[in-house]
């Protein structure tokens, strides 16, 4: 009797198991068993100073900030929230698909031959990158300071010349090059007139360790003196005469045009404002320029109806009276600028989204 149990017992389980074989077999050998995922691009480089969060949003904290065309490993697809899961310098954690460049290269260690020919001379209309290549992936061999004098070797790509500065050949962007001398460069005749692109100081001296005489506002007109030295010029401004950085003076006026919130300056001045204020604290302006578009649309009367973030780098009004600029209005664009330039060169970079 207990044969006869153990007899059945087996040829049931040997039903059982040639069922799953009819049911198995046949769907691995048509190959309907599950396909493993897409592979994943192994890797990517970022296109500005990013943001390296704790998890897939804007809510979650900074764990760092990455650099620009700094080389990251992707661990995950794109999320619905927007953001990749990534590796970047033993850290793990998420960052925005918005400022990545998948699959790529950033050529940042590379150069692209500028040329070295005589197409004629240039000046600087603000402090510029000079780039080994045609484009800001690639690496900044220096920073020409403002009216700078240059050589043009005659090529251009991608909106970049070719240019020679301080006897190195390199490329910068043709938006901020002309080929007519600005005024600035004075022969030592004097007046003529400039105006300023940011709150500037009047000073004593031609250095920064001169006692300051008064601050002259953001698109004031001054008249040029005799004399340049060590970055500085001679000028006058309602009535008193000092010295002031070349690098916050320009030939052309500032234009604006009025809204409800007041005074806003054009695209080409807000780029170039922020372009100052990135100099005046040693940032890089490609940069806090990407920033700015992202947060503001460069709209310095832009705000948030929700957050109540305002102006160029959308302040919380909270964090901006933190800032040397807290007394100032938020909606003007130079004071915004520098607050968010002073806030990158003390190491607060992370406090934004974008």
């Amino acid at each position: 009797m207990l044969q006869s149990v153990w007899a059945m017992l087996s040829v049931c389980k040997f039903v059982r198991l040639v069922m799953l074989a009819m049911v198995v077999l046949p769907a691995a050998s048509l190959g309907l068993a599950f396909s493993a995922p897409p592979a994943l691009a192994a890797s990517a480089f970022t296109t500005t100073d990013l943001n390296l969060r704790a998890g897939p949003g804007t809510n979650h904290y900074v764990k760092l900030v990455m650099p620009p065309s700094a080389s990251v490993e992707l661990l995950s697809g794109l999320g619905r929230s927007g953001f990749y899961k990534v590796a970047y310098a033993g850290e793990t954690g998420y960052a925005s698909a918005q400022f990545l460049s998948i699959g790529g290269s950033a050529d940042s260690g590379s150069s692209v031959d500028a040329g070295w020919d005589n197409a004629g001379s240039a000046r600087t209309t603000s402090a510029l990158n000079l780039r080994y290549g045609p484009g800001i992936t690639y690496d900044i061999a220096s920073i020409m300071p403002f009216g700078a004098s240059v050589t043009l070797t005659g090529a251009s790509d991608s909106g970049f010349l070719g240019v020679i500065y301080n006897g190195n050949n390199g490329w910068a962007s043709a938006d901020y090059i002309t080929e007519e001398s600005p005024t600035q460069s004075n022969d030592g005749n004097g007046g003529g007139t400039l105006y300023t692109t940011s709150d500037l100081n009047l000073r004593s001296g031609p250095s920064l360790n001169n006692r300051v005489l008064l601050v002259m506002p953001w698109a004031a007109a001054v008249t040029l003196g005799g004399s340049s030295s060590n970055g500085f010029t001679e000028v006058t401004y309602n009535g008193t005469s000092g010295w002031a950085s070349l690098s916050y003076l320009s030939q052309d006026k500032p234009t604006t045009t009025v809204t409800d919130g007041g005074n806003q300056s054009t695209g080409n001045d807000v780029v170039s404002i922020i372009y100052a204020a990135a100099a005046m604290y040693g940032q890089n302006g490609d940069a806090m320029l990407a920033v700015a578009s992202c947060e503001s649309v460069l709209d310095p009367n832009a705000t948030n109806s929700s957050s109540g973030a305002a102006g160029l780098f959308q302040f919380l009004p909270s964090t901006w009276v933190t800032t040397p600029y807290g007394g100032y209005n938020i909606y003007d664009p130079v004071a915004n600028a520098q607050a968010a330039a002073w806030m990158w060169s003390v190491g607060r970079r992370g406090e934004w989204v974008c």
